[in-house]
């Protein structure tokens, strides 16, 4: 670079920049100025549109490493907490064993269902490779959301000598930000991976029909807790075995929840001024470092109304699910000693965001934190003490019939603004049904109005005859 150049500072080169000025600045010199249109000297040193696209793919590269998917994978590899020792045949019995009960228990509190699979027994990594696939489906709404934010900042504010190459660069771009996004959800899951103990933990089947057990996170588990593994074991069987029968039960549901992510996320934002503090008085030698920092925290939190209304709506859907299963496995695990005290530590577990589910946030842009457990299950033991286990699970019988925030304000009246509601629908039904029926008899008195005036003339037609 020139003389000028490096007397410049970095408090010099933000003002009145943009973030991705800066970026280029700080790759090729300050706000891009040293490109030349059709090659040149750049700031001292030659370049053209072809060395730029190298250096492009360099950067794609540093962000990716390569193949989306395999990249993923080589991080959960490298991430996942050690030691994750694998799974013994004893430890298989046991995890069988402990579905083979809770399948019996649960069945004296729901109605069995038919599809669900066999279960298994998992490490840490098995579970984050296992569940990579589904985890990439979930956030690819946020991860497209992103990409297009972020190749159309690009465009936008890419200094003027770039316009034409960028104008070309969208799938390139598009491509970039896959690939690092798949690496970010590596990284989340591995750290996730660490403290997961089951495979519909978070409200939603990672697993399909299968259910599983981390039984490499259960011991450790157990201790924090204070209770015994082996009922610990039971209890975390039965929770995974009715949260895979109320998917099964009610098909809509799983699609639901997916639909309430996809709408929180089709809010979330690139974190602009997370790029403008890595790129200022970033040394292009450094450009390792800032591809690694990137791939983390670089989605920006709900600030919008329509954010945090779709936050809010996606947190009460996954409480309800959570809470629901919270009291029937409350009733299945009765011959359970330590089920009080099971209950309450995995309750304060899903109140409280840990250290690895804060990572998996600021990478992802989501938390799946069921922050109204108790209020849900508050809710549905209402429900249940009313009116039997029947009224319990027919919340779950259409999405109209779901708790919303002010049914988890106020369990007690939620029984009467169904009611309310009830009766408005029925009597908009009936006034639609009055003004169809009162136009078919309109009709009907039009038609004979014109069948009497037709027999009319014809009877004097024939009378003048």
């Amino acid at each position: 670079m020139s003389d000028k150049n490096d007397d410049r500072t970095p408090d010099d080169d933000d003002q009145g920049q943009n973030p991705f000025e800066q970026m280029f600045g700080m790759m090729f010199g300050s706000g891009g100025q040293g490109f030349p249109a059709a090659g040149g000297q750049a700031g001292g040193m030659p370049l053209d549109p072809s060395m730029l696209q190298g250096m492009m793919g360099q950067l794609q590269g540093l962000l990716s490493g390569g193949d989306s998917s395999a990249a993923a994978q080589k991080v959960i590899d490298q991430s996942v907490p050690t030691p994750d020792p694998t799974i013994s045949p004893d430890l298989e019995r046991n995890s069988t064993d402990a579905f083979r009960l809770a399948e019996l228990w649960l069945e004296r509190v729901i109605d069995p269902v038919a599809g669900v699979g066999e279960p298994r027994a998992l490490n840490r990594a098995a579970w984050a490779k296992g569940s990579l696939d589904e985890w990439r489906r979930l956030a690819d709404p946020i991860r497209k959301n992103m990409s297009d934010s972020m190749v159309e900042n690009l465009k936008e504010q890419a200094p003027p000598e770039l316009a034409q190459l960028m104008a070309g660069a969208g799938q390139m771009l598009s491509s970039m930000s896959q690939s690092m996004f798949s690496v970010q959800i590596g990284e989340a899951v591995a750290a996730l991976s660490g403290a997961v103990l089951s495979g519909t933990e978070f409200g939603l089947p990672l697993f399909d029909t299968t259910p599983v057990l981390v039984e490499a996170n259960l011991p450790g588990a157990a201790a924090e807790m204070d209770v015994d593994a082996t009922q610990l074991r039971i209890w975390l069987a039965t929770r995974e075995l009715a949260h895979l029968w109320l998917f099964a039960k009610y098909p809509w549901l799983r699609g639901h929840v997916e639909t309430a992510l996809a709408k929180y996320a089709a809010g979330v934002e690139v974190d602009l001024s997370r790029v403008q503090d890595l790129s200022a008085g970033t040394d292009p030698a450094e450009m390792q470092r800032m591809a690694e920092e990137l791939r983390s925290g670089l989605l920006a939190p709900a600030t919008t109304d329509e954010q945090k209304e779709a936050l809010t709506a996606l947190e009460n859907l996954l409480s309800v699910i959570a809470g629901w299963s919270d009291v029937v496995v409350h009733r299945a695990c009765e011959a359970l000693e330590d089920r009080d005290a099971i209950r309450e530590a995995l309750r304060g577990r899903h109140a409280s965001e840990s250290e690895a589910e804060a990572a998996f946030a600021s990478h992802i842009g989501f938390s799946l934190r069921p922050r109204r457990l108790r209020d849900a299950a508050a809710l549905f033991t209402f429900l249940e003490q009313k009116n039997g286990p029947e009224a319990r699970d027919a919340v779950f019988d259409h999405p109209d019939t779901l708790p919303t925030t002010q049914d988890l304000d106020d369990p007690l009246g939620y029984d009467e603004r169904r009611q309310e509601t009830w009766a408005s629908d029925s009597s908009l039904d009936e006034a639609l049904e009055r003004i169809l029926r009162e136009a078919d008899d309109a009709d009907a008195s039009t038609d004979e109005d014109a069948h009497g005036d037709g027999k009319s003339s014809g009877d004097d037609g024939s009378r003048d005859s």
